[in-house]
């Protein structure tokens, strides 16, 4: 079960577009996503960030009648932007990963609110964001892969939170999170199709 916690900005977006997505009556259970909506080139952007690995996911443009399906269209971001990340080489792998995150991700509760230390670092993205379409790209993503593309960026950032004594980088956190998922037999044999790659290059 998919958590998510919104800004206010963003919860009016919600409410406004008649999204009805049930009340969380426990603030401790649940996969936990922040999301707060900015607005770029006069267009709303959703940046939506996991609570341990501070990876963001960058939605631009939507409809009001995405707003009202937000839950739906979230699950299915989060469902592809795994199976991009691990990229696994083993067609069986990358099936029992999309199977366990999709099921993680079958239904949706929400609560007003975003901690403080997430919502610094969904500051520090939107600020990435914002530079890098203004001043890299001169235009918005027009697609989902330009988004994650895009979001390749913020997420190849080093962060911090309070109490930690060292950097981190969001996607490899999440991404390790996310072979945690599979099965330990799996697990095991599980390689990035970079390092496939490279390991058929030198036979």
């Amino acid at each position: 079960m998919i958590h998510l916690h919104t800004s206010k900005t963003f919860n009016d977006d919600l409410t406004k577009s008649g999204c009805v997505l049930p009340l969380a009556e426990n603030e401790n259970v649940g996969w936990h996503w922040y999301a707060h909506r900015i607005t770029l080139m006069r267009k709303k952007c959703i940046i939506v960030m996991e609570e341990n690995s501070r990876y963001a996911l960058i939605f631009v443009g939507l409809k009001k009648k995405d707003f009202a399906q937000f839950d739906k269209i979230l699950a299915s971001r989060i469902v592809a932007e795994a199976s991009w990340l691990c990229n696994l080489p083993q067609p069986g792998s990358n099936e029992q990963l999309i199977t366990v995150v999709e099921r993680k991700c079958l239904s949706t509760v929400w609560s007003q609110g975003l901690n403080r230390s997430v919502q610094s670092h969904i500051r520090q993205v939107a600020d990435d964001v914002e530079s890098l379409v203004h001043c890299r790209f001169e235009r918005l993503p027009e697609s989902a892969k330009e988004e994650f593309s895009l979001g390749s960026y913020v997420n190849d950032r080093y962060r911090k939170r309070k109490g930690d004594k060292d950097y981190f980088v969001p996607y490899k956190v999440w991404r390790t999170s996310l072979l945690a998922l599979i099965p330990p037999q799996t697990r095991s044999n599980v390689v990035s199709l970079a390092d496939f790659r490279k390991r058929r290059g030198n036979i």
